[in-house]
């Protein structure tokens, strides 16, 4: 029932349909051939609607899975186009072996072509074995019927016209069964079906000829009938094995292509040799004469029988020596692999070890017994070995690693990928030695986040560190040593490198353990404090203490000092707070060096007054300011919206500090999803469309969960066009963000909003970044570029950023442009846009709509 669903819902219902119209036609047809043959007519219709559905079927296929189908389509074809005519046209014309018979002949054996480019898919066909075993079949068959006396050598009081016509019906039942069960008996996993059911279809041929012929000997309705059902079967079962044809060819390699056996083909092929000697034995019991065409026939089949013994003992013979070849070189192959290779069952017991394997684990080479791996790991990776075995599927997930301990005592370190053949509850393991890779590794890691000269921290893990989440008030100091440069000139660069080492030990005397010193390099160095900012200005005032003590060398000693900047690290980030940190560093640089200064405590925010941040919003004292950023023509291309709070009593609260009060709310999911939606409500209505807007994610207020679809929707309700929407984050936003934000960045730019990496130069790497996400911009602040307010070197960097970033495809916008001086030597580097104080800011969105009707001088 489930293959017939498989059929058209038209072919299912003509076929009963055909039976019906059989069972009306046939008492009215004239089982001689004379008159009208209305039960032809009823088979080349049904024969032209299983053309009509083969061939939309093929049209589904691919061209190669469907080439082997067309000839059983155009024998349809063929089969309609006799049945009609011969239906059509009764008499002496069409009457006999006639030109309908011949286009009958080109129908009736299409079964066979198909059977034969089947075969073609098995892997090493041998056409000279099933030409033996299909003249075998048909042989027997022939013989069977003749020693039955059946009416096919030469038909019993048959007319003489008509014998040549009684003998082409048996020979074509026999010739079909023999032909397709020697070429159809053995298919492909995914042919076997329609193979099996094409089987089906020849065998109701071959009974249909058989029923012909006899009917033209002895003409009876009963023949007529039994001949005409047998060919309804045979189309549908045609009609079923090409629906049954899988439409695209399975994966290529010898398990799609190895050799399947039908049951249904084999029990064919079993029965057509067993019939021929009870046929014999029941002969010789009513003894029933042999012909002498039957002597013949018995004397063939004996000979074809030897053939056929002599081909499968050679093919036999051939397939050991193959097997034996295809093992030992395989086991040449595996031996003489630098890489081991195991097979272990599910109890981890190793069944089969490569030499290399056993080296790799430390086997002894006389050992006899399975030895379990687990046995062989490092006690403290059997745990991993055990979960990533059994809760991972082999050839899925990362390489495993573990430890081995040799009986040298020597300890390696493996890496083993596995496959598994399913079911077969075997696993593949191969093994290769990675202790030399993975140390070194390991090194490549420690010396990217660790000073060489010191072994301090360096920048990198201090950043990395700044932008972990932690629950208690943390405090950033950044030092530099006063007098630094005079040791390297009087006593020479190793004295340096040794006072250096100094001065991270004695920075260890000072702070607690949990404290994070840093080398941020040349003599700067940093301290991330836990705790208050009067307990971090207490360490700062300790560090000065001890770093003024002289320092003692081969050359002398020295009198180092230091000077200390100290801020918070608050809901801004670590990038805010190393900003502060450091203009701390330079006033206290300014104050004559070897003191403690601390950044300017941020005045108190009245918003903190109100309770909720609803309420805040319910009284409209939020607005969204901007700052735009402009081309070096000075026409406006982008504006930055901020979120903004104000109160006629109260002095203004702007960005950052607004959004530490949102989060300590807990409410900055809202405060982000109303500056979205507020931004580009205002931006769309922008009397210039050629204006973007970029939105900040600042660190610590960006859960990656959603932001797709929240952009989205602020621009959905603005109708602002995605392409003039900008995001703009930091390093640190991805630092501490969780790892789904960057699969949600690269969603949100799919959907044609663009990214913007800011801050430029405070973080690890551009091109780590490049690595991770796909940006089209870069915003970087003019004051970050170069140390002690040095405008000359920081306009050199720019110029070598602006190149770097122009062979990325990246837009740079230049920050922190004051003058319009700078801003002259900006736009000399090449930056396509620039912002800041000489350019329009801090705006409402009703003054940036009066700048744009103004025309840029």
């Amino acid at each position: 029932m489930i293959a017939l669903r498989s059929v058209p819902w038209g072919v299912r219902t003509a076929v009963p349909l055909a039976l019906v119209g059989l069972a009306l036609a046939v008492p009215f047809s004239a089982p001689d051939g004379t008159g009208m043959q209305w039960d032809e007519l009823v088979l080349g219709s049904l024969a032209s609607m299983v053309a009509w559905s083969m061939f939309r079927r093929l049209r589904t296929m691919d061209r190669d899975v469907a080439r082997p189908w067309y000839p059983t389509a155009f024998g349809a074809v063929f089969f309609a186009l006799a049945q009609l005519l011969a239906g059509s046209f009764p008499g002496p014309g069409l009457d006999g072996f006639g030109f309908d018979d011949v286009i009958l002949f080109f129908g009736a054996t299409s079964p066979v072509v198909t059977a034969g480019m089947l075969a073609r898919r098995v892997s090493r066909t041998r056409w000279s074995v099933l030409v033996v075993e299909g003249a075998l079949i048909t042989t027997a068959m022939l013989v069977v019927t003749e020693v039955l006396h059946a009416a096919l050598i030469d038909p019993v009081e048959a007319p003489d016209a008509l014998r040549t016509l009684v003998f082409a019906y048996g020979a074509y039942g026999a010739l079909m069964l023999g032909g397709i069960g020697a070429l159809c008996t053995v298919s492909t996993a995914a042919l076997r079906s329609a193979s099996t059911v094409l089987i089906v279809a020849v065998t109701c041929q071959s009974a249909a000829a058989g029923a012909e012929a006899i009917a033209i000997v002895s003409p009876a309705t009963m023949w007529t009938a039994v001949s005409d059902a047998s060919v309804a079967a045979a189309m549908l079962a045609s009609t079923l094995a090409v629906h049954l044809a899988p439409l695209r060819l399975p994966e290529r390699g010898p398990r799609a292509s190895a050799p399947v056996v039908s049951p249904v083909g084999l029990a064919m092929i079993t029965n057509s040799m067993l019939t021929l000697p009870a046929a014999l034995i029941g002969g010789l019991l009513w003894d029933v004469p042999f012909s002498a065409g039957a002597q013949l026939g018995c004397a063939l089949v004996f000979g074809l029988t030897a053939l056929r013994s002599f081909m499968r003992v050679r093919d036999d013979g051939r397939v050991i020596e193959d097997l034996v070849r295809s093992e030992e070189d395989f086991r040449e192959l595996i031996e003489a692999s630098s890489d081991g290779i195991a097979i272990m069952d599910g109890e981890f017991r190793l069944l089969f070890t490569s030499p290399a394997a056993r080296s790799l684990l430390g086997i002894d080479s006389s050992a006899q017994d399975a030895v379990s791996l687990l046995d062989l790991v490092d006690p403290a990776d059997r745990d991993t070995v055990r979960a990533a075995t059994l809760d991972v599927p082999a050839g899925e997930g990362a390489p495993l690693h573990f430890r081995v301990v040799p009986a040298d005592g020597s300890h390696s370190e493996l890496e083993a990928t596995s496959t598994e053949r399913p079911g077969s509850g075997r696993r593949v393991l191969y093994l290769r030695d990675v202790t030399t890779r993975r140390r070194r590794e390991r090194e490549l890691e420690r010396m990217a986040y660790t000073d060489h000269l010191t072994g301090l921290p360096n920048r990198a893990t201090l950043f990395r560190e700044l932008a972990t989440p932690s629950v208690d008030d943390r405090c950033l100091l950044v030092l530099d040593l006063d007098g630094f440069k005079a040791v390297n000139d009087v006593a020479g660069h190793e004295a340096g490198d040794h006072l250096l080492v100094e001065v991270a030990r004695r920075l260890h005397t000072v702070v607690r353990e949990d404290d994070l010193v840093a080398r941020l390099g040349g003599d700067e160095f940093a301290v991330l404090v836990t705790g208050t900012l009067a307990e971090a200005q207490d360490v700062a005032q300790r560090v000065v203490d001890v770093l003024g003590m002289p320092y003692r060398t081969a050359d002398g000693a020295f009198a180092v000092g230091a000077s200390v900047g100290v801020a918070a690290l608050g809901a801004a980030g670590g990038q805010v707070a190393f900003r502060e940190a450091d203009a701390a560093l330079r006033a206290a640089k300014q104050a004559g060096k070897g003191c403690v200064r601390t950044a300017d405590a941020p005045a108190p925010s009245h918003v903190e007054a109100h309770p909720d941040f609803a309420d805040v919003v319910a009284e409209g004292l939020f607005s969204v300011r901007m700052d735009a950023a402009c081309h070096p023509d000075g026409r406006i291309a982008l504006v930055h919206a901020t979120p903004s709070w104000s109160h006629p009593d109260h002095p203004a609260v702007q960005n950052l500090e607004l959004w530490g009060f949102a989060g300590r709310q807990g409410r900055a999911t809202e405060l982000r999803t109303w500056l979205l939606h507020q931004a580009c409500r205002e931006v769309a209505a922008l009397p210039d469309e050629r204006v973007d807007v970029a939105v900040s994610l600042p660190a610590g207020f960006v859960p990656a969960e959603g932001l797709a679809a929240e952009i989205a929707a602020a621009l959905d309700a603005s109708g602002l066009a995605a392409s003039r929407l900008m995001l703009s984050f930091t390093e640190e936003t991805l630092l501490t963000g969780s790892a789904a934000l960057v699969p949600e960045l690269e969603a949100v730019r799919r959907s044609g909003v663009r990214l913007c990496l800011d801050n430029y130069g405070m973080g690890h790497s551009l091109f780590a970044l490049l690595a991770r996400v796909h940006l089209d911009a870069v915003r970087l602040d003019l004051n970050g570029l170069s140390s002690r307010d040095d405008t000359t070197r920081a306009l050199q960097v720019l110029a070598a950023i602006v190149r770097t970033n122009t062979g990325f495809g990246l837009t740079t916008i230049a920050g922190g442009v004051s003058t319009p001086e700078v801003r002259e030597a900006v736009v000399a580097t090449g930056v396509q846009l620039l912002h800041g104080r000489s350019e329009p800011h801090d705006l409402t969105a009703a003054e940036v709509a009066a700048l744009l009707t103004v025309p840029a001088v």
